[in-house]
């Protein structure tokens, strides 16, 4: 008799797995066949090339969710990288399935000032580098923006909380150099959270060094090897439009 309860408790087990996992699977499918609202071209406005203050830059109904003073060009003054998120109601996106709801797919812009004696002045602008998620259950890619030694990074992460056991972090370091803001630097690790696995590379476009390291969640040793690579120009923001979209390698986006 104890014998058939267990067995009976292990089925009925099995079968709360195996609808969960269907359930799952609807929702999964679901949330990537529905059909969200994105922004467009015509959705990016005409920015004030300069003003007096940093909101001057902000226009209505637009907010700022990032910003990081510091001095860019080296001329002493503290510049500023802002980026600014629209707050449009007809990009807060219904979402029947799995992850957040609303779904927020509202553009988002990062813009580049530098301070004069009466203000600032937009020195870049990239209406594409500053991506939003792709579905309801990513989380915000952008995770900081800051300025250290008159050089600009940009960090992201790429991460669901469904559909995918992979998660990868990225950061993005430019220079001010010959009027442009040119890559100098990336890093990308990418991991497997079920199995452990990560591997980490290190860019420096300056001098074509290349750092990979390979390893494990639960182990402080690592495998690192160097090894050099061939660019024919070096990426500037207008250039590089947005992260993990560069094929540096026949195999590897960065």
């Amino acid at each position: 008799m104890r014998s058939q309860f267990f067995a009976h408790l292990a089925d009925m087990n099995k079968l709360l797995i195996i609808l969960f996992i269907f359930v799952s699977f609807g929702s999964f499918q679901h949330v990537f066949s529905q059909d969200f609202n994105r922004p467009q071209n015509s959705d990016y406005p005409n920015l004030r090339k300069s003003g007096k203050s940093i909101n001057d830059f902000v226009p209505k109904n637009w907010e700022t969710v990032g910003k990081a003073p510091g001095d860019l060009n080296g001329d002493k003054l503290e510049d500023c990288a802002l980026v600014i998120k629209a707050n449009f109601s007809k990009f807060l996106n219904k979402n029947d399935g799995l992850g957040s709801d609303p779904f927020d797919t509202n553009p988002r812009i990062l813009v580049i000032l530098f301070k004069d004696k009466g203000g600032y002045r937009i020195a870049e602008q990239s209406n594409t580098f500053i991506i939003s998620p792709d579905s309801p259950t990513m989380s915000e890619p952008l995770q900081e923006v800051k300025i250290k030694n008159g050089v600009l990074e940009l960090s992201f992460e790429l991460f669901s909380s469904a559909g995918s056991w992979s998660m990868t972090s990225s950061s993005y370091r430019f220079k001010f150099l010959n009027g442009e803001f040119v890559l100098i630097g990336a890093d990308k690790t990418d991991s497997m959270r079920n199995s452990g696995e990560m591997e980490s590379r290190s860019y420096n476009f300056l001098t074509s060094k290349l750092k990979v390291s390979t390893g494990t969640f639960s182990s402080d040793r690592e495998k690192v090897r160097w090894r050099t690579f061939k660019l024919k120009k070096l990426k500037t923001l207008n250039t590089f439009k947005a992260p993990f979209s560069w094929k540096i390698e026949s195999d590897y986006y960065l």
